[in-house]
């Protein structure tokens, strides 16, 4: 399933240079062209950058609980020019063109809706495009795959972070990503009924005051919810919090973050935590196998200029069903055309579906293919 509105999923990597075959466009979508000369620019300016990729198979193994994996990237050939990059695979160039695709469908429904971005929104999105990548990087570090070359880019004394990620791929490059980033996020926002400007966000956090306020719990950790549940009723009887969570497998205070935030991230509901007073512990709350109890210990307002990256994710959240609805929706009434070479456009799955056997003229050196050729024919140069 494609996820259009997560931040640049799936990827391609090097083409030779266009023959002089080559059609201009590599796909059009509604009328609107993705040119062969930036389908080959995006995928070389990734087949430069290891880290980018490793960003991006981290993505793919984590968004998938580990059971999929990006298609082979490089083929088996280069161009006739010292320095082309390895061909791609079929398979890859189809996934990445399948992204190029869906990019634009976002855009155009953002255009559709008059939905436009400033120059503050693509700094935020600059930001929120590093903090994601970073944020890949370090928990793919914690997962058994975390040495994994594929993931890692080799051993490593900390995660690749992602300024780090970021600064080995062209500014150009980095620019339409943070272009899609931003506009986007502001769908989402759109569609959230929220609105994307300052004014609109300043609203929308001055309405929801509360759940932006930070908050600092102190916690502990039990291996069964029987036990959590126990150690919860003894607090509700007055014993001391931090006597019930010295028999914890795990206990202590946890980093201080805005409470919608920080309800997002143990995957639960606002409103469980924000009726919490001092004497009061959560109800159990499951986390990696173990169930944590939270007792508050500090509450405080966050000025708007700290909340605003909590603020704008809760918008986005908030309008996250209704964009992906309108893509979808957008992709299933789409007219594509694509480059045979790549695959064929499927209206059903408004996918790009690889063609399990390239056409000959497609092949590297075709004719090493035909009976009877020695084996030093010359080459074909890749044209796709």
């Amino acid at each position: 399933m494609k996820r259009l509105l997560v931040l640049l999923v799936l990827i391609a990597c090097g083409l030779v240079a266009a023959a002089l075959s080559v059609p201009s466009n590599a796909a059009v979508v509604n009328g609107s062209a993705i040119s062969q000369q930036q389908l080959n620019s995006d995928v070389s300016a990734i087949a430069g950058s290891p880290y980018y990729q490793c960003y991006l198979n981290s993505e793919e193994f984590l968004a998938s609980n580990g059971s999929q994996q990006l298609p082979p990237v490089q083929g088996a050939g280069k161009g006739q020019n010292p320095g082309d990059n390895p061909t791609a695979t079929s398979a890859f160039v189809a996934t990445y063109l399948d992204t190029e695709i869906g990019h634009e469908l976002v855009l155009q429904v953002a255009a559709k809706r008059g939905v436009t971005v400033t120059p503050a929104q693509l700094a935020d999105a600059r930001t929120a495009l590093s903090n994601q990548i970073s944020s890949v990087m370090q928990q793919v570090s914690q997962t058994a795959q975390g040495q994994n070359p594929t993931f890692s880019c080799g051993p490593r004394l900390a995660p690749l972070t992602g300024e780090e990620v970021l600064s080995q791929l062209p500014a150009s490059f980095v620019d339409k990503q943070v272009q899609f980033v931003a506009t986007a996020t502001a769908l989402q926002e759109s569609l959230a009924g929220v609105g994307s400007s300052e004014s609109d966000l300043v609203r929308y956090y001055t309405e929801h005051r509360s759940e932006f306020d930070t908050v600092c719990f102190n916690a502990a950790a039990y291996s069964s919810e029987s036990d959590a549940a126990a150690a919860a009723a003894s607090v509700a009887s007055g014993t001391p919090f931090d006597q019930v969570a010295s028999s914890a497998v795990q206990h202590g205070a946890i980093r201080c973050n805005v409470l919608i935030a920080l309800a997002r991230e143990l995957g639960v509901s606002t409103s469980s935590l924000d009726h919490l007073t001092p004497d009061q512990v959560s109800d159990p709350i499951s986390v990696n196998g173990n169930y944590f109890l939270l007792q508050l210990s500090s509450r405080a307002p966050t000025p708007y200029d700290k909340a605003k990256p909590a603020v704008s994710q809760a918008a986005q959240a908030a309008g996250s069903q209704v964009a992906q609805r309108a893509v979808t929706a957008a992709e299933r009434r789409a007219s594509v055309s694509v480059d045979p070479r790549y695959g064929t456009w499927v209206p059903v799955s408004a996918s790009v579906f690889t063609p399990f056997t390239p056409r000959v003229t497609d092949v590297l050196n075709p004719v090493a293919n035909e009976a009877g050729v020695p084996s030093s024919a010359s080459p074909r140069p890749f044209s796709g």
